[in-house]
């Protein structure tokens, strides 16, 4: 399958829509500079407890993805959870939740996300670099444009996580139902056209 099949999944960041923090996981990190919140994410769940309990930060609106305050950490709704089963798809689980309001009052039908597909190493050293002008007059910024995995370590999950990134990636079978369903609050974008700070980049 050639690279541009795929997509990145993430949400809006609506400021309109609800966005519910994690407040029963641990805030200190393991030995390898990890979080409660990045085990979600890998469907990692030694000394985690469940459920897991999330309130309501900001925004009012209900959606099908909320953010939690972590990229990539995302809770989901019963419509897409259905969705997700009924295709079939592959390289997801979810979590219990207990979702709180602003006042303390449980908000039902969400699910967490977890991503255990995977696949191998970005390789920016394969990406095309450009150079965007963001404001008139200013310099101009560098980006490595493209998200060049490994698809030779992929295990041909339909969601995963590339080799040491959080960020997740979907095919575009994935995509294309999700936009049919008119799942709310996700952005999907194609791989080759995401664009990175080449400085985020050479700062690590």
């Amino acid at each position: 399958m050639s690279i541009e099949k795929f997509y990145t999944f993430s949400s809006k960041l609506s400021s309109s829509t609800v966005q519910a923090h994690p407040i029963s996981l641990s805030d200190k990190e393991d030995n390898a500079g990890l979080f409660d919140q990045h085990r979600l994410i890998q469907g990692v769940y030694d000394g985690i407890f469940f459920p897991v309990t999330f309130k309501q930060e900001y925004g009012k609106k209900l959606e099908d993805v909320l953010d939690t305050g972590w990229p990539s950490l995302f809770l989901i709704s019963d419509k897409m959870k259905a969705v997700l089963e009924e295709n079939a798809f592959t390289g997801w689980k979810n979590f219990v939740v207990k979702v709180l309001d602003k006042k303390g009052q449980e908000i039902q039908g969400y699910h967490g996300l977890s991503i255990t597909g995977r696949c191998g190493k970005i390789n920016y050293n394969k990406s095309e670099i450009i150079e965007k002008r963001l404001v008139p007059n200013a310099p101009l910024v560098k980006y490595y444009k493209g998200l060049p995995v490994d698809l030779n370590k992929w295990d041909t999950s339909d969601f995963f996580l590339p080799e040491k990134y959080f960020g997740i990636i979907i095919t575009g079978r994935a995509a294309e139902v999700l936009k049919k369903s008119k799942v709310t609050n996700i952005k999907l974008e194609n791989i080759i056209e995401v664009e990175t700070p080449y400085l985020a980049l050479q700062n690590q």
